[in-house]
């Protein structure tokens, strides 16, 4: 699998090394689950947006949001109804709709998710997906257990362009007329096709992806090193240094 995660852009992100990007990833998905004010679960989330803005464009910022639209609207019906305490807002009769404390939890829940969301998907696209296992292996991870987390991230992707390729070569043997106005239920019985092709792709792919993993030296006994370097701009420990600062000043300022 050889779909790459990584994004080309500008800006500052894509100077960082991986390693204090992996640090100040982590730190800023712990500090989210900190006791912060709604205000600062908001600002971490917009900063985040507004870096994936400037890193890769606009229409690829929002792709995210596309993603996770889903969840975001399952959590808009469900959390009003979980919550039931506190000052009445809108109410049905006798039923007590939406409550003040509904709104709250579901304003902090919507918050952390999409700022964890946009903090690790920022990550992975602005950096190599090479980067990201010599970054985990700098931390002590095992080449074996760095290779497994970097295939996962590459399988997504790697399955979801199959899904496209394979949607897209089945439409082209459909008319005009057959592909406008199907109905729901024949949208998804026509998905099933596509779903299993893609479901074979994947499997014949194990192989190669097999083959690949033993040219990378997977499985063998002695200690596996790397041709390529990390190399830091400006020193590795202040870049380490501005990573654990960062959230510090959220922290701060931000801390109910």
């Amino acid at each position: 699998m050889t779909t790459s995660t990584f994004v080309a852009g500008n800006g500052i992100l894509y100077a960082l090394d991986a390693r204090a990007k992996l640090l100040l990833v982590l730190l800023m998905c712990v500090l989210v689950f900190f006791p912060l004010s709604q205000l600062g679960l908001w600002v971490i989330f917009l900063s985040t947006l507004l870096m994936a803005w400037r890193a890769t464009g606009f229409r690829q910022a929002l792709q995210p949001l596309r993603s996770i639209a889903f969840i975001l609207i399952i959590m808009v019906l469900f959390t009003p109804i979980t919550y039931r305490g506190g000052t009445v807002l809108i109410h049905i009769g006798d039923w007590n709709l939406v409550t003040q404390e509904a709104l709250w939890n579901l304003s902090t829940l919507m918050a952390r998710f999409l700022a964890i969301t946009y903090i690790c998907t920022l990550y992975v696209w602005t950096t190599p997906m090479a980067d990201i296992n010599l970054a985990l292996r700098w931390y002590g991870l095992s080449f074996q257990a760095a290779m497994v987390l970097t295939l996962a991230f590459r399988f997504i992707p790697f399955i979801a362009d199959s899904f496209r390729m394979i949607q897209d070569s089945h439409a082209l043997r459909m008319s005009d007329e057959q592909s406008v106005g199907k109905s729901r239920t024949q949208q998804l019985k026509d998905a099933i096709p596509t779903v299993t092709a893609a479901l074979v792709f994947a499997l014949k792919s194990i192989p190669h992806v097999a083959m690949s993993l033993e040219h990378r030296g997977l499985g063998r006994s002695p200690k596996r090193s790397s041709y390529r370097q990390l190399k830091a701009k400006g020193g590795l420990f202040t870049q380490l240094l501005v990573s654990v600062i960062i959230p510090t000043v959220f922290w701060i300022l931000f801390i109910t």
